[in-house]
């Protein structure tokens, strides 16, 4: 089974099973894509999942929960219990997440850095630009222009 339609067939299922029709859920998006997602014809975002976990009375976890379940043909149980172990194994169950990501410098940019202050500190030990590009094998364009960079 795909997950979409895994997707699809499990939030038919706890709609029904809430007695909820699609125009019920219509606060969460238009009873169009509920139908779109049901028919396994489009794919929800993580914010629509969660807003239709909600609408369910469900914890968006909960809710992709079962969505494994029924990819995998498993129970929630068994799903949840293979979670768990795959979490142990990561060593991040008891672990607090980050929020939100962080903002991660590149290795091009720290090489760039690394470079500025290997030109600096040769300049400041009175190198040469020449003796610059020798020492650090950098191309003279780029000694030239490290060279003249403020800070």
């Amino acid at each position: 089974m795909s997950l979409r339609k895994a997707y699809a067939a499990t939030l038919q299922w706890l709609r029904v099973r809430h007695g909820l029709s699609q125009a019920d859920l219509q606060h969460q998006t238009d009873q169009a894509h509920i139908s779109r997602l049901e028919a396994s014809t489009t794919s929800a975002t993580v914010d629509l999942s969660a807003d239709l976990a909600k609408a369910l009375g469900l914890m968006p976890l909960s809710f992709l929960t079962l969505v494994a379940a029924a990819d995998e043909g498993k129970t929630a149980r068994s799903v949840l219990n293979d979670t768990m172990k795959e979490l142990m194994q990561l060593g991040v169950l008891d672990e607090q997440l980050p929020a939100e990501p962080q903002k991660l410098i590149t290795p091009q940019r720290i090489a760039a850095a690394e470079r500025l202050k290997a030109v600096r500190d040769l300049k400041a030990a009175g190198l040469s630009q020449a003796e610059v590009c020798r020492q650090l094998e950098l191309p003279k364009g780029t000694v030239n222009r490290l060279w003249h960079v403020g800070g």
